[in-house]
């Protein structure tokens, strides 16, 4: 989970702008504040699908965020981000096709994360002359689809086989925290700045 958080402590100037009208101040900060929020959200979603390739795009991440609106009584707004660890299937894997038996399945089992890299050949132990430890897409008993590997060591209830392991990656909370942090912060205050003179101009119009 990641969670940004959106602020303003000082009502001074507010207040001079709207005359001294110390009890409009704050619901212009908390309106100003929410579309801050707003904004900045879109911002984490647009960035986090730029530089992710992740199945779904904007829309898989903004599922995963809520956000917690700023009050007259509380003036900060949370953006909050919310998911489980994500397997590597839920990024980009080529094919992603479950093939039952292995029979039709390719040599290999492609994946990235970064959408500016290059898609690479999945093995646990690259060089491996076997194909047990390559990469592969399962599917469990539940259904569910992972891209998975054999655990080298591990046994099964069939002692020839051993285990196998989903393979996951970067959480998608941490992915919008990381392109946050490289992409949005520098514009927050003025996208906040801006908004309140906005709310200011709103309420003397």
């Amino acid at each position: 989970m990641i969670t940004y958080v959106v602020r303003m402590d000082g009502l001074e100037e507010i207040e001079r702008a709207l005359g001294m009208v110390k009890d409009k101040s704050k619901y212009v900060l908390r309106a100003a504040i929410n579309e801050t929020a707003k904004e900045v959200e879109k911002k984490m979603v647009a960035e986090a699908k730029n530089r992710y390739d992740v199945k779904g795009g904007k829309r898989s991440f903004k599922q995963i965020n809520k956000i917690k609106k700023a009050r007259v009584s509380n003036l900060v707004a949370i953006i909050e981000a919310r998911d489980k660890s994500s397997e590597l299937v839920d990024y980009k894997v080529s094919p992603p096709t479950y093939f039952p038996g292995s029979k039709g399945a390719p040599k290999w089992i492609s994946a990235k994360v970064l959408r500016q890299n290059r898609l690479r050949h999945m093995a646990l132990l690259p060089g491996n002359s076997g194909d047990k430890y390559k990469g592969f897409v399962v599917r469990y008993k539940s259904g569910h689809i992972a891209f998975a590997n054999r655990v080298p060591g591990s046994t099964m209830r069939d002692k020839n086989k051993e285990k196998i392991e989903s393979l996951y990656s970067m959480p998608k909370p941490n992915a919008e925290g990381v392109a946050y942090g490289l992409e949005v912060d520098p514009d927050v205050y003025d996208i906040l700045a801006r908004n309140i003179q906005q709310q200011i101009d709103r309420f003397l119009g």
